[in-house]
Formats: C-alpha cells, sequence, structure tokens
C-alpha cells in the first residue's frame, strides 16, 4: 500500500510544470529608456532588452526613446524585433521636450501603443544619405529610394491599424507632428507627462495590431514598472556611437599621433593618440563610416603640419581645410553595407556646424601654434642654466682644475682644463650638471 502510495505520488510530481526562470512576473512592464541616437550599439541594447522582458515573463515593454534619427538597418532590425514580440510595445517619447524623428517615427509606427509626453514632436523621417562635401547639405535619397521607406512607413502603421496615408507623408513630405497634432490624426493613442500618467491612460485601452495573432486590452491597474539598467559596457558603446563623439575621437586620435611622431621621446600624444583612435574605429564600427573620410582628414592634418613647418603662400592650408572638411563630410555617408540614414534637419545643421568649428580650431592650432612654438625652439633661452652659455665672469677661487668663479654677481662651481688664476677673465663654454665648463677670456669683464 505504501508502495503505491509513493509511486502515485512521484507520477504527480512529474505532471507539475517545471520552470527555471526566477523572474517571471506578469503583473510587470519592463521599462528601457534610451537617449541618442540609432546606432548598432543601442540596436543591440534594446533588442536585448525586448528579448529579456519576453523571457522573464513581463506583461509589456515600454521603450521611452529621445532620439533624432540614426541608421536604418539598425532601425529595421528593431522593428524586426518588436514584431516577433510575444508581449505588447509600447513607444513613450520622453521625457518633456523629447524628440522621435526619423529612425524613432519608424519604431513608433510599428509599435501597439504610441505614447507622447508633452513639448515632444515625431515625424521627419525622411532618409539621406550622407552630408555633401562642397555645400554641408544633407544628400537627399532618389525618388526611388524615398518610395521604398515610404512604402515601409505605410506598411508599419497598416500592421498597427494607423492611418498609411498619414503615416506616408512623414517621409514624402517630411511631415512633423506636436502630440496634439498626432493625437488628433491617430498617429498617437496617448499624450502622458509621466509614468504614473501613462499606465492610467493605458488601463482599459485596446492595443493597435495584435499580439501573438489576437487583441489584446491593456490592463495596468496595479501593474509595477521594472526599469532596466544599462551595462558600464553597454554605457560607453553607446556614449562612444554618437556621431559627434566618434568624430571628436577620430580627430584627436589623428592630431596626437601626429604630434607623437613630430615630438619623439615624450610618448604621452601618440599613446593618447592611439587611445583615441582605437576608441574612434570601434565607435565608427557601431555608427558606420568612410574609410575615406578618416584618409582625407588625416591628410588634411598633415597638410596642416606642413604648412607650419614651410610657410607659403597658403597653398597647404588651403588643402588641409579642404581635405579636413570633406573627409569630415564623407565620414558619415551612409554605412558601411551602403543603407541610407534617418536625421533631422536640426541635427544636420549640428554636425555641419561642428565640423566647421573644429576644422578652425585645428587648422588655426597646428599652423599659428606650431609656427609659435618652432620660432620659441629657435629662441635662445632667457632662463635657466642654459642662458649661462657664452657669458663671462672672474675666477674668485683658482681653477685647478676646479674652483669658483663669479658671474653677474652670481657664485657658481667652475671646471676648467687649464689652470686658471684668481682675478682672471673667464667664458662659460658649456654647462655639466650645477658646474660651468669654462675657459679663460680674453677680455676684461666685470662680475
Amino acid at each position: 500500500m505504501r508502495k503505491t502510495f509513493l509511486v502515485m505520488v512521484f507520477a504527480a510530481l512529474l505532471l507539475i510544470p517545471i520552470g527555471f526562470s526566477s523572474s517571471q512576473d506578469s503583473s510587470e512592464i519592463y521599462v528601457l529608456e534610451i537617449k541618442d541616437e540609432i546606432t548598432k550599439a543601442s540596436e543591440n541594447v534594446i533588442i536585448d532588452a525586448i528579448e529579456k522582458a519576453n523571457n522573464e515573463g513581463a506583461y509589456a515593454f515600454i521603450l521611452a526613446i529621445n532620439t533624432p534619427g540614426g541608421r536604418s538597418d539598425s532601425t529595421f532590425n528593431i522593428v524586426e524585433t518588436m514584431q516577433a514580440s510575444h508581449i505588447p510595445i509600447i513607444f513613450y517619447s520622453y521625457p518633456k521636450g523629447a524628440i522621435a524623428a526619423s529612425a524613432g517615427t519608424y519604431i513608433a509606427m510599428a509599435s501597439n501603443i504610441v505614447a507622447m509626453a508633452p513639448l515632444t514632436s515625431i515625424g521627419a523621417a525622411e532618409p539621406i544619405y550622407g552630408y555633401d562635401p562642397t555645400t554641408g547639405e544633407a544628400i537627399e535619397t532618389s525618388q526611388k529610394v524615398r518610395e521604398y521607406y515610404t512604402a515601409v512607413m505605410r506598411s508599419y502603421a497598416e500592421g498597427t491599424g494607423r492611418d498609411t496615408e498619414v503615416a506616408g507623408r512623414f517621409v514624402s513630405e517630411n511631415l512633423s507632428l506636436t502630440p496634439e497634432e498626432a493625437l488628433e490624426l491617430g498617429m498617437c493613442e496617448v499624450v502622458a507627462e509621466s509614468y504614473d500618467e501613462l499606465l492610467d491612460a493605458l488601463d482599459g485601452m485596446e492595443i493597435k495590431g495584435t499580439v501573438n495573432g489576437e487583441k489584446m486590452v491593456l490592463e495596468t491597474d496595479g501593474v509595477s514598472l521594472n526599469f532596466i539598467s544599462l551595462s558600464i559596457k553597454d554605457k560607453i558603446l553607446i556614449a562612444i556611437s554618437n556621431p559627434y563623439v566618434a568624430y571628436l575621437l577620430t580627430t584627436i586620435g589623428i592630431l596626437g599621433l601626429v604630434f607623437g611622431f613630430m615630438s619623439p621621446g615624450w610618448h604621452v600624444p601618440e599613446v593618447i593618440g592611439a587611445i583615441c583612435l582605437g576608441l574612434a574605429i570601434i565607435a565608427n564600427g557601431y555608427v558606420g563610416f568612410e574609410l575615406g573620410g578618416i584618409i582625407l582628414m588625416a591628410l588634411g592634418v598633415i597638410f596642416f603640419v606642413v604648412e607650419a613647418l614651410t610657410p607659403s603662400i597658403g597653398l597647404y592650408a588651403i588643402a588641409g581645410v579642404a581635405s579636413f572638411v570633406f573627409g569630415s563630410l564623407i565620414l558619415f555617408s551612409g554605412t558601411s553595407g551602403g543603407e541610407g540614414r534617418f536625421f533631422d534637419e536640426g541635427s544636420i545643421k549640428m554636425f555641419w556646424t561642428s565640423i566647421v568649428l573644429m576644422t578652425a580650431v585645428i587648422a588655426g592650432f597646428l599652423i599659428f601654434g606650431l609656427q609659435a612654438a618652432l620660432r620659441l625652439r629657435k629662441k635662445s633661452p632667457t632662463t635657466g642654466k642654459e642662458q649661462m652659455l657664452e657669458e663671462e665672469g672672474v675666477v674668485i677661487e683658482e681653477l685647478n682644475p676646479t674652483g669658483t668663479v663669479k658671474i653677474r654677481g652670481e657664485i657658481w662651481k667652475a671646471y676648467s682644463e687649464d689652470a686658471i688664476p684668481i682675478g682672471e677673465n673667464i667664458k662659460v663654454i658649456s654647462i655639466k650638471g650645477l658646474t660651468l665648463i669654462v675657459e679663460k677670456a680674453n677680455e676684461e669683464v666685470k662680475d
């Protein structure tokens, strides 16, 4: 009888489902906050966060984002992961004053809920190929490419039951909307200033599109938020993969190596340059860059150095400015795979301004600063021991071979190969440590 009971208990235990996840909790909504451009680094973080929320049984996932745009290939990879999610994806343009331009808009249209904080904006999703080296303006894509991206935006909107015509205008007309305008046109479901307001508004709301092929009404009353923290590695990668930071690291790296080669033995410039250039290579890999841009930037710096070393009529300076500006503009022209980019007009103007300022600073520093340093190096020293060279004085303690001399009222230890008696005039011919190497002078000098 006892054996029969144990067998029944064992059989019952086998029927109990066993789970190994220690954090499955359908009463939690996972939240990831991203503030920067969409690069490969932020793509990896967002995708990992969505998969984490799905694997750990979260009720929903909120992507709180503030972005001016970014890489198109990264954007599409993020959307692909969203569409495979088994939980609702809530897009939140946050905080107040944030933007969800370009790449952010594509992600928004693919989300089950679009929420916006006050004073935010959405839209301006026309792709660009890069920057025109002659004007600094964004290079617009062809009509064929623009129609493709318009179709992609319309497809995302159709999949989530939003107005495809308005969605298409985000690309074809570079349309931008405020929260109120987006709400009125059906591009946004919620306007909320805080997470608490967002949860209150979501309670009882039906999602756009489907999850697991089914419609779903959200029940957020009593649901808690679980904010996903970024690792130190992710924070560093996201920070340096910002195009502005990557551009600065590239510039400092090139300058460091140039100064290192020009001042051998110091080692500090080349070490800093090598570190910055290494970080720049990593950063540019995430941003997407053109090798030709880096080569032109390096060539521009070399032209500036040549101009400083061999002052001409300005030919090398002009060549340096042209090479550095062209290289800077080409640096982020498209991605390594040839895809387009999504950036709002404000970011394009800011990038062009930063290029002009950086070129002016570097050109001025290398040309005028280096020339001043070379003039100073050629100038005879006026302070320190070196100023004693060729100075004349009088012996106050016989030099045989060492003794003491007086020069300009100062007492110095001196050495002479020939014996020189007290009162004789001497001239400094070299310095060894704190000892003056002297020889007998021909003229009388005053001490």
